[in-house]
Formats: structure tokens, C-alpha cells, sequence
């Protein structure tokens, strides 16, 4: 009896320490990037595509394009300003003059760098480097 319950107690013990085989997941600022763009989409969705389009293509002469922007992937620190503050005045974009304003949505900065990274990485735009919520915290509103 007593070299059954020690062969239980052995079994017990090794099936308990026994590895387990774990999935992980690396992760890396693609990955990163990635969730950002994912919850980038779906502000863009619910602030942005009223005005902008959900194909980003905007309003010829009234909102400008984001797909393909030349001022949006060129003008990385003005676009984030925009975004967070809000913008007033004239801006070229692919040659055409936009003299137009667009309100401060009130967004966190985590939201801004979401949105930049989901609309720097769509239509035809594409952006290997991640805007952060550190970067755009940096960004400060210009004085009128």
C-alpha cells in the first residue's frame, strides 16, 4: 500500500511539473503599430470621414484629401497639430489651395497618434515610422 501511494505521490508530482507548452507573441512596434492603426480606424471612423470621407479622398475644394496627401506624409509635425488643436488658415495639398478650418476635435494624444498612424498608412499612404503618443505630447499649438 504504502509503495502505491508513494508511486501516486511520484506521478502527481512529475505530471504537476511537467512543462507546458505556452504560446507567446513577440512584440515589436509592428505590432504596436499595428493596434495603433486599429484603433486609429475607428476614431477616424466615428470624427474624421464626416468631412474627410471614409476613403479618405475629402471634398474637392472644401476638405482636403488624405489618401495620397503630399502635405499629410510630408508635413508630419503640422498634420499632428491639426489633429490635436485643430487647424485655421490655408494649406496646399497636392497643389490645390484649401482655405478652410477644421474644428478641435478634443482627442487624447493616444487618439491623435492612433488616428496618424491609421491615415499615414492608408489610401496609398504608407509610414514605417510610428507616431507616438510621446511625440505628439512634444507638439504644442501655435500662437495665431
Amino acid at each position: 500500500m504504502k509503495i502505491i501511494s508513494l508511486c501516486i505521490v511520484v506521478n502527481l508530482f512529475f505530471l504537476s511539473t511537467k512543462e507546458t507548452k505556452q504560446n507567446y507573441v513577440k512584440v515589436t512596434q509592428e505590432t504596436n503599430l499595428q493596434q495603433s492603426i486599429n484603433r486609429g480606424k475607428e476614431i477616424y471612423a466615428d470624427m474624421c470621414a464626416t468631412c474627410h470621407l471614409p476613403n479618405g479622398e475629402g471634398v474637392a475644394k472644401v476638405y482636403p484629401p488624405l489618401a495620397k496627401s503630399d502635405y499629410l506624409m510630408e508635413k508630419r509635425e503640422a498634420s499632428i497639430r491639426a489633429i490635436k488643436y485643430g487647424l485655421k488658415g490655408k494649406i496646399v495639398v497636392n497643389g490645390v489651395t484649401y482655405k478652410g478650418m477644421m474644428a478641435n476635435l478634443g482627442l487624447y494624444e493616444d487618439e491623435v497618434a492612433d488616428v496618424m498612424n491609421y491615415i499615414t498608412n492608408s489610401w496609398g499612404n504608407k509610414n514605417p515610422k510610428m507616431v507616438t503618443e510621446k511625440e505628439v505630447k512634444k507638439i504644442q499649438k501655435k500662437e495665431d
